[in-house]
């Protein structure tokens, strides 16, 4: 499976288990499910700190 695909699947999965808020990721799994838009469109300076935070811990389960 590509990395991609694995960040979608962890993303619902943290939104089942309640560890963090939809809205705060639905973007991301639209855009990154769709192929409309990459990961790295995510990491800007303007991105709240909450979002950098999941996208690391994202990156950081799958890592392993």
């Amino acid at each position: 499976m590509d990395f991609t695909k694995e960040m979608v699947l962890e993303l619902e999965n943290m939104i089942r288990n309640d560890e963090v808020e939809a809205g705060l990721v639905n973007e991301i799994i639209d855009g990154l499910r769709n192929g409309t838009k990459s990961l790295e469109d995510f990491y800007t300076a303007s991105a709240p700190h909450r979002l950098l935070e999941v996208l690391d811990e994202v990156s950081e389960r799958i890592k392993r």
